[in-house]
């Protein structure tokens, strides 16, 4: 009973978790949920939590070794920061969507209208990657490159401002 109610509290946000911050196969995540949750039934009975975030926190923390172990495992740990918050756990959330930011989410929705270059341009150049390797992925001219991201930037915002104030009219 033990392993389903920790199952069914917390399989979702590690691997949501998981997804957004780390490229894990999938099947390897789930090894790994599988294996947090099992260890926290099996010394369960020697904790006793304050708060429901405590125990949150035990079991992602509990997590959080077992990703460590799979990198130093796979010899891929000195490429990953695991200097992580309860905060970034906490708000990952894949089962509560409405719950989700709306600005952010109609960011997400025009994003999604987008070309693929486009989407890659504007990304890319947010993490100040210069033109001359955004080009290479998106098979445009370098030198026109600045004249499509300040476009593309431009249009995203007045789209967005467009339907943010859309919606304060109708209210």
């Amino acid at each position: 009973k033990l392993v389903q109610e920790l199952y069914l509290a917390y399989t979702s946000r590690l691997l949501a978790y998981t997804r957004k911050n780390y490229s894990v196969p999938e099947d390897d995540a789930m090894n790994l949920v599988y294996k947090t949750i099992y260890r926290i039934a099996d010394v369960y009975d020697r904790y006793r939590f304050d708060t429901e975030k405590k125990r949150s926190a035990f079991v992602f923390k509990t997590y959080i070794n077992y990703l460590r172990n799979y990198y130093r495992d796979n010899k891929s740990f000195e490429n990953r920061n695991f200097e992580v918050e309860l905060s970034e756990f906490e708000s990952v959330n894949e089962e509560a969507p409405g719950h989700a930011n709306p600005k952010l989410s109609l960011l997400q929705h025009l994003l999604d209208k987008m070309e693929d270059w486009e989407r890659i341009l504007l990304l890319m150049r947010g993490q100040d990657i210069p033109y001359s390797e955004i080009s290479k992925f998106v098979n445009r001219p370098e030198n026109q490159l600045k004249v499509y991201y300040a476009r593309l930037k431009k249009k995203l915002l007045d789209d967005m401002n467009e339907i943010l104030n859309k919606g304060k009219s109708e209210e």
